[in-house]
């Protein structure tokens, strides 16, 4: 949806019951919704024709034939100890215990063809268009504003999931930092 009257077809098939399924450029799910009304269209019409928005990003998969378990630097350390806290309890999303944390990357094989990646994995987050998310729909709605509501209301953002994948070995600190950036 690039304009006022593609965004204006869509959101009134939304509103007739049909199922839609489009696309968006912004940098996340909360973006989603200023865009929308810096398109022009009205707050009102909104909130009944979404129900969810998804962000993704594409981050590089740790290949499995040369992982190597690799300690943090201090930045990149304190970078998921910071992401790791900030995520909402109302998620249900945990992380294990700091003492279980092992983090890898990809040392260079045949297979990855030297770059420790092999493969892709998504980054999401999902922004569910609550009575809360609804009610503050205004013109004024600013990315940051709905993002917060969204952490509120238990939204695991980009990088938290990326983090959580990290945790998980299937990707690295780094590529999380590449791909989701260090601000969220």
């Amino acid at each position: 949806i690039r304009d006022l009257e593609t965004a204006e077809v869509a959101i009134n098939a939304a509103l007739t019951g049909h199922h839609m399924f489009s696309t968006l450029h912004t940098n996340d799910a909360a973006g989603a919704l200023p865009r929308f009304l810096s398109m022009g269209v009205k707050p009102f019409l909104l909130a009944p024709s979404l129900n969810a928005i998804i962000g993704q990003r594409l981050a590089r998969r740790v290949c499995e034939k040369c992982k190597a378990e690799v300690a943090l630097s201090t930045d990149e350390a304190a970078f998921v100890k910071k992401v790791i806290s900030e995520i909402p309890q109302a998620s249900g999303e945990t992380a294990p215990p700091q003492s279980a944390w092992k983090f890898f990357k990809g040392t260079g094989c045949a297979v990855c063809n030297g770059t420790g990646f092999k493969g892709r994995l998504g980054l999401y987050e999902i922004l569910t268009m609550s009575d809360e998310v609804k009610s503050a729909l205004t013109e004024t709605l600013s990315e940051y504003q709905v993002r917060e509501l969204a952490k509120q209301q238990g939204m695991v953002t980009m990088q938290q999931d990326g983090v959580l994948k990290a945790l998980e070995g299937q990707t690295s600190v780094d590529e999380v930092l590449r791909v989701a950036g260090e601000g969220s």
